[in-house]
């Protein structure tokens, strides 16, 4: 009996020994390429690209108005006039002055041409038309100054007249918003100033549109740093073709600063040692496949994957699970994912037969 212990304990010393040796099953992945960026965050507030206050430059009645609330304009439109009938007169006096001018200067001009009058009053005569042509020009810019035209394309706000109503010069007749575009402000600390250069892509999002991000790109950074904070102001350009930004819009904002293509690999590869860092590289030996403990410098961390600096070729194969069972240098069995995975039909089968 004592022969059967012993025989019995030395076939499990032996099959433990066995397991023991026999290599570890791990996944793989290969080193790939990724692009990377900085990622920067902070909070800004949308501004409109272009807003003025509609006003005039003279004071009187208003007696059309052209525009509703909210309607979109286009650059040169018609918005609103004021009383015309005196500077009609006014322009049809001038005008009459101007070509009564003209006529006494040609009669002068054939004049002097037969040398029937002296070069004095010639002079006089184009002196005479300048001034009236002059005084012409002055009473037709205040006609126009009568009329209120919309300076550039853009949305109208509320209208604070009516027809009727009397207007002295700096009334706001309304707000003329340029929204195609629009401009966002915030913050960033002074450390990242050299990664914040003009065309550098920013994303932006707010609880006001939930669900929707906005793509843009910086500006113009400011050329001075806040002496509290230690931070700088950054302007960045927002499209918005559907119009659905708005100005006063409070934003969360990502900087995707210092944009690059690198190798990439999983996070979970990467093992730890103080200060430094190791992955378990995989190598051909003869018919085996064995894992090498292998040190890489690594960067930026993004999205569940890792920057790889130097230490790695691209193409190259770790091991991304299954790393603690497996000694430096010892053989491995390299698994595939989807023989472990159950399939599409393996499930469709079994609950056909529970549903049996």
């Amino acid at each position: 009996m004592l022969v059967a212990l012993l025989a019995v304990f030395g076939l499990s010393a032996l099959t433990a020994a066995a397991q023991a040796r026999a290599p570890a099953s791990v996944f793989a992945a290969e080193v790939a390429e990724q692009e990377f960026s900085m990622r920067i965050e902070a909070l800004g507030t949308l501004m409109a690209n272009e807003r003025v206050d509609l006003t005039l430059n003279v004071a009187d009645r208003v007696t059309a108005i052209y525009f509703d609330d909210g309607e979109r304009v286009l650059a040169g439109k018609t918005l609103l006039s004021l009383a015309q009938r005196e500077q009609v007169a006014l322009v049809e006096s001038a005008e009459a002055t101007a070509e009564e001018a003209r006529r006494q200067y040609d009669r002068t001009l054939q004049l002097s041409k037969q040398d029937a009058i002296a070069q004095t009053s010639l002079d006089a005569a184009r002196r005479n038309l300048d001034s009236a042509n002059a005084q012409l020009r002055a009473v037709q810019v205040r006609q126009k100054d009568r009329v209120l035209v919309a300076p550039f394309d853009g949305v109208l706000g509320f209208r604070n007249v009516s027809v009727g109503s009397y207007v002295r010069p700096g009334d706001v007749v309304a707000t003329l918003v340029d929204d195609s575009q629009m401009k966002m402000d915030f913050t960033v600390p002074s450390t990242f100033l050299r990664a914040l250069t003009e065309g550098t892509t920013v994303q932006a999002s707010t609880d006001d549109l939930p669900g929707m991000a906005f793509s843009g790109t910086i500006a113009s950074v400011d050329n001075t740093i806040d002496p509290v904070t230690r931070s700088v102001r950054v302007r960045a350009i927002l499209p918005n073709p559907d119009r659905l930004l708005k100005a006063g819009m409070f934003m969360r904002v990502a900087v995707l600063a210092d944009s690059r293509m690198a190798l990439s690999i999983p996070e979970g590869a990467i093992q730890p040692v103080g200060p430094d860092n190791f992955v378990l590289l995989l190598e051909t030996s003869g018919d085996q496949t064995i894992a090498v403990r292998h040190k890489i410098e690594i960067g930026l961390r993004q999205g569940g994957n890792v920057e790889v600096i130097a230490g790695l070729g691209l193409g190259d194969r770790i091991v991304t699970e299954g790393a603690i069972r497996v000694r430096d240098g010892a053989p491995v069995i390299v698994r595939e994912r989807s023989a472990v995975l159950p399939s599409a039909g393996a499930s469709g089968n079994g609950a056909a037969a529970n549903a049996n």
